[in-house]
């Protein structure tokens, strides 16, 4: 089983965003997601209530609450037993030893952030944390960025500024762009059951193409996921 986390030290970097549609990537691949919700808020448990009003779950998706640290190592042990293909995580905000171990035990992990200067450099502070982190417990652990809420049209001066600036850290290939899709995904469920309904309801016919462009975005992610996990 792999263990992929989305970490960040800020709220609303768009971590729980990621880690959903990278679950849906992976589960439109068959892949079975183990998601270990780790955040004391519960956004993962509350996505899949409404997915699951919806019937956009995917029964290759399975929560665990992980927010504690006894939860953590129980939730791993099950879903390992079980042979889940992926573990992902959805990390609380800031430094703790439930965070260090989550950290230190991923195969890969993920920051990401939106092209603010803000949340630019919030990201560089996770980024710098989880590198002293392994140096100072001796492991290697890939680590990339992932920009979040990627305008599709033209960059301003300030967010071309700030994305060549993280040009010099490991990013992911593609960034998530600012569509909708992406953000009604809390409420409506995991992309590709929705699009699954769309495509046998006349009346989505306009958006469909809008979701699988989206979805499209999302296997990219995953492709970089599976590859980093290779090597």
């Amino acid at each position: 089983m792999k263990l992929v986390t989305c970490c960040s030290f800020k709220g609303g970097a768009g971590k729980t965003t990621a880690l959903m549609g990278l679950c849906s990537a992976l589960a439109a691949e068959g892949k079975t997601v183990a998601l270990f919700e780790a955040d004391e808020n519960r956004p993962l448990t509350r996505w899949q209530e409404n997915a699951t009003r919806r019937d956009t779950w995917d029964p290759l998706c399975e929560i665990f609450i992980a927010d504690e640290m006894p939860l953590l190592e129980a939730a791993y042990d099950q879903a390992n037993g079980r042979n889940f293909d992926y573990a992902l995580v959805d990390t609380h905000g800031g430094s703790s030893e439930l965070n260090n171990t989550i950290i230190a035990s991923s195969n890969l992990l993920l920051v990401p952030t939106m092209l603010t200067p803000l949340d630019a450099d919030e990201a560089l502070a996770t980024y710098r944390y989880i590198i002293e982190l392994l140096m100072g417990e001796s492991l290697v652990v890939p680590t990339a960025i992932l920009r979040q809420r990627v305008p599709v049209s033209r960059l301003t001066s300030s967010q071309r500024a700030i994305s060549e600036m993280l040009s010099a850290l490991p990013l992911t290939d593609t960034p998530m762009h600012e569509r909708d899709a992406f953000a009604a995904m809390k409420e409506r469920g995991m992309l590709h059951m929705i699009i699954r309904d769309a495509a046998t309801n006349p009346s989505m016919r306009l958006v469909l193409r809008n979701l699988e462009t989206a979805m499209e975005e999302l296997s990219l992610l995953e492709r970089f996921v599976s590859n980093a996990l290779e090597h």
